[in-house]
Formats: C-alpha cells, sequence, structure tokens
C-alpha cells in the first residue's frame, strides 16, 4: 500500500536524461542531481515513487532505423524489436546507477517484463514487482520499452504511456513529467507572444520546444494527451523543468513550483 504521503510518479524524459543529437550519451551530472532531489523528497514526505525514463539517443534512433513500431512484418523488424531491447536495457542500467549515486534506493523493474500489449496499448500489467518494492521501501524504475504485442507481436510502449497507466491504476497523488523545457508553450491568440501556461486544457493548441529531434513515440502531443487521460482519472499532473535544481524535488512535495498543470 502507498506510504502516507501518497504515491508519486516521476517521468524522465529522454530528452532531459540524454543528449538526443549524440547516439549513447548520457546527462550523468543530471540523472545524478534528480536522484538526491527524489531521495531527499521521498524521506521527507515519506511517499512512495515510481520513476520512468524516456528512450532519449539510446532506443529512439535504433527503433527509428528499423521501423520497429511496424511490429513483426519481417526479419529485420525482428532484429531492431532485439537491438532497441539491448539499448533499452543499457540506458535503463545507466540510469539507475546514476540515480543510485545520487543517493536513491532504486531498483530496475523492465517495462518488458510487466507489460502486454494490442495493437500499442496496455491490456495486461503484473504490478507484482512495484509493489513488492514498495514494501521494503525502494523505488522501482521502468522505462519506454519495447514489448511483446498480441497483435503485432512486439511494440513500442512509451514511457509516458507507462507513467501515465500507473498513476492512473495506482491512484497516485500527482504525476510529474520532468522536461527539458520550462512547461507547455502555447501562443497568446491577442499578442502572438509563445509562452509557457500556467494551466493547459484540451483544445489549446501547443508550440513545440525542445530537442527538435524526431521523437518516435510522439514527443509533448503524446505526453500532453497521456497527461490528460491521468488528469482525467484524478491525478494532479505537472509539467517541469527537469534542468533546473530544485523543481523536481519541489513538484514531488507538492510545493509551489514554475511549470503547467494539465487541467482535465
Amino acid at each position: 500500500m502507498p506510504g502516507r504521503g501518497g504515491l508519486v510518479v516521476v517521468k524522465l524524459g529522454g530528452s532531459l536524461i540524454t543528449d538526443k543529437h549524440r547516439r549513447f550519451s548520457l546527462n550523468s551530472n543530471v540523472i545524478k542531481r534528480i536522484g538526491r532531489e527524489l531521495s531527499e523528497a521521498v524521506k521527507l514526505a515519506g511517499l512512495d515513487l515510481i520513476v520512468v525514463h524516456g528512450g532519449g539517443s539510446y532506443a529512439h534512433p535504433v527503433a527509428k532505423e528499423y521501423s520497429v513500431s511496424e511490429g513483426y512484418v519481417d526479419e529485420r523488424h525482428l532484429e531492431g524489436f532485439v537491438k532497441t531491447s539491448e539499448a533499452v536495457r543499457r540506458l535503463n542500467l545507466d540510469v539507475v546507477e546514476n540515480l543510485v549515486e545520487g543517493g536513491l534506493n532504486a531498483i530496475l523493474v523492465p517495462a518488458s517484463s510487466i507489460f502486454i500489449t494490442r495493437s500499442g496499448r496496455i491490456i495486461t500489467c503484473n504490478l507484482e514487482p512495484v509493489l513488492s518494492a514498495f514494501r521494503i521501501g525502494v523505488i522501482p524504475v521502468t522505462s519506454g520499452d519495447v514489448v511483446f504485442d498480441r497483435d503485432r507481436g512486439f511494440a513500442i510502449l512509451s514511457g509516458d504511456g507507462i507513467s501515465a497507466y500507473l498513476a492512473a491504476r495506482l491512484r497516485a497523488r500527482r504525476l510529474i513529467f520532468a522536461m527539458d523545457v520550462d512547461g507547455v508553450y502555447a501562443r497568446d491568440r491577442a499578442t502572438g507572444e509563445v509562452r509557457v501556461v500556467e494551466e493547459f486544457s484540451r483544445g489549446m493548441m501547443i508550440e513545440p520546444m525542445g530537442s527538435g529531434v524526431e521523437d518516435v513515440t510522439g514527443g509533448i502531443v503524446n505526453k500532453i494527451e497521456e497527461g490528460l487521460s491521468a488528469a482525467e482519472a484524478g491525478v494532479e499532473v505537472l509539467f517541469v523543468n527537469g534542468l533546473v535544481e530544485g523543481r523536481v524535488r519541489r513538484a514531488v512535495l507538492g510545493e509551489p513550483v514554475s511549470g503547467t498543470r494539465l487541467k482535465p
């Protein structure tokens, strides 16, 4: 069961934890610092925490090269499935290692071992590894991954989708998307100015910002769509800049923080 502080799900964006312009490049110092912030927040609030991260410059280039999102069409797609899985696992280990170095008691729970999809949507999830981690006071870390799919053979399951699913199913207090930008950007209809909006709801037009590198899982549009699904289930959903020291910690603790809140 969740601790006295409830459950918080934190999604670390791929552009935050890696340099998407260079393959297999890890932002180690950022991850260690976030590990420290998360560890401090867990101790202060007595909350349960799930960390999910994106594929960044490890998984996305491989998945795109082999068109893995199409599923099992031929042997080349199968080769891409295997190579993408290998890249994801390499990133998983690198992220967990740096979170631990930052002071977070973290353990890897590969998404491919607990999720099954049908046509790319989650249909089964074995939560026992996550709940077992809660019981002994360690932080489960998972990520966007390639998983087995009932219709396609395999599919790409985004970290955004995983985060929203877990937040809604486990009735998390809040879901935090930590990115490399200050929040969700929209254009003011009166002035034409592009700025971060404090609240974002369906129907508002976004202005994509960030790395500019194509994301095989849909980028900010997918984050917002998945985030809104969690918000509509009663979860507080925030977008914050994880590059700014202290923002992830404050968001986890529910303190006032610069960023964007999703309004269902």
